[in-house]
C-alpha cells in the first residue's frame, strides 16, 4: 500500500503548512503535493508538485463544489500512481470539497494500494475550531488514520472541546514560540529546511554573537517542536 497523509484545515493561518514543512523534515524522502491557489512550499524545490486550484470560496459554495471538484482530477491520478509515501498540503477553503472527492473515490483507491491518513490543524480561533468535526466527519469513514494538532499560537483549547471535536484522532500540540524578528524572517524566507544549514558563526558576525546564537536556538526549538507534533502521522506514513 502507498500512504498517503493529508495536512487539512478550511480557515486559513492556522499552521498547516508549518506541520507539512516539519513533515518534510521528518520524512525527508516523501514527495510533497501542494494543492493551492499558489506554490507556497517552494524551499522544497523539485519534491514538491503543485496542483493550482483557482475556484474561488463563492465558486464552490455556488456550485456544491462542482467547480472545484474537476480541479482534483489531476491530483487524484497522481496519488493513485504514486509510488513512495506521499505529503498532501491543502489549501484553506479546499480542505471539505476535497475530502468529499476523495471519500467518492475511496475504495477504488484503496483498490489500487492508496492508504489514507488525515492530520487536520487548529488554533484556538473559533473558526478553525468548527472546522474540525466537519472535516473529521467526511473522513473518518475510510481514512485509516487520523490524527490532530493543536497550534497554540492563539493560545490553548480547552482540553474537554479538543478532546470532544478530535473524535478518536490522535492529539498532538505544537506551543506557541516566542522567536526573535530576525528568527522570524529567516523561517518566513527559507522555512524548516532552511534551519540544519545556519551558520553558527556567520549569525554572529552579522547580529553579533548573543543574538545570532538566540536566532539559531528559537528556529531549531521550533522546528524540533514541530516535528514533535507531526510525529505520530510521520510515523504512520512511514509504517
Amino acid at each position: 500500500m502507498t500512504k498517503v497523509l493529508a495536512v487539512a484545515q478550511e480557515k486559513g493561518g492556522a499552521g498547516k503548512s508549518t506541520i507539512v514543512r516539519a513533515g518534510g523534515e521528518a520524512v525527508p524522502d516523501a514527495p510533497v503535493f501542494e494543492l493551492d491557489a499558489d506554490c507556497r512550499l517552494v524551499e522544497l524545490g523539485s519534491r514538491v508538485r503543485h496542483f493550482p486550484v483557482r475556484a474561488t470560496r463563492e465558486e464552490i459554495e455556488r456550485t456544491g463544489g462542482l467547480a472545484a471538484r474537476a480541479e482534483f482530477d489531476e491530483f487524484v491520478d497522481a496519488i493513485a500512481s504514486a509510488t513512495l509515501p506521499v505529503l498532501v498540503d491543502v489549501g484553506a477553503n479546499t480542505s471539505a470539497v476535497l475530502l468529499k472527492t476523495l471519500a467518492e473515490v475511496a475504495d477504488e483507491l484503496r483498490e489500487v494500494g492508496v492508504e489514507f491518513g488525515l492530520t487536520i490543524v487548529t488554533t484556538a480561533e473559533p473558526g478553525a475550531l468548527a472546522s474540525v468535526p466537519i472535516l473529521n466527519e467526511i473522513a473518518a469513514p475510510w481514512a485509516s488514520a487520523r490524527f490532530l494538532i493543536e497550534n497554540q499560537l492563539h493560545g490553548p483549547v480547552a482540553p474537554q472541546q479538543l478532546e470532544r471535536i478530535a473524535d478518536g484522532a490522535t492529539v498532538t500540540r505544537l506551543a506557541h514560540h516566542h522567536m526573535d524578528p530576525e528568527a522570524e524572517a529567516i523561517l518566513h524566507a527559507g522555512g524548516l529546511a532552511s534551519v540544519p544549514a545556519l551558520d553558527t558563526k556567520r549569525l554572529g558576525e552579522k547580529y553579533g554573537l548573543m543574538r545570532g546564537l538566540r536566532i539559531q536556538r528559537d528556529l531549531t526549538g521550533f522546528r524540533l517542536a514541530a516535528m514533535r507534533a507531526i510525529e505520530p502521522a510521520a510515523r504512520w506514513l512511514v509504517s
